[in-house]
């Protein structure tokens, strides 16, 4: 399962699309409406983001505001999750994803992520990533 090269692509692909999604009429002011601060935190490379909803913005690495809550998973996994293609509950399950804070409010959030799957699979086919289409 192909993952990430950098801190850089994570934020341009996962980054973009909650940009993207941040300035849909009907789905941003859902986003923000959740009031959520979180982290995803990458491995293989190390790497992050911290998106806050209520703000409407993307961090690239660690500096941003104190998250709720942290989503510990491989870009690998991160790449297949933005496209729809892993269960959030069984990979925490399982140990494949990991979160640490508010767990519950984090959960919270997939109905409105599943509305970024499609436009993350666009802005990959887009530039030409068919390597991470999965």
């Amino acid at each position: 399962m192909p993952g990430f090269a950098s801190e850089d692509e994570l934020y341009r692909y996962v980054g973009g699309i909650f940009e993207t999604g941040f300035g849909d009429p009907d789905l941003g002011p859902r986003m923000a409406a959740t009031q959520m601060i979180f982290q995803l935190k990458c491995t293989e490379p190390d790497s992050s983001l911290i998106i806050d909803m209520s703000s409407r913005k993307v961090y690239q690495g660690t500096d941003g505001p104190e998250p709720d809550a942290v989503l510990l998973m491989s870009t690998e996994m991160s790449n297949a999750h933005w496209q729809g293609k892993v269960n959030l509950p069984v990979a925490m399950a399982r140990g494949k994803v990991k979160v640490e804070g508010n767990a519950a409010k984090l959960l919270a959030l997939a109905p409105l992520g599943k509305k970024l799957f499609p436009r993350y699979v666009e802005s990959l086919k887009a530039d030409g990533r068919d390597d991470l289409v999965i």
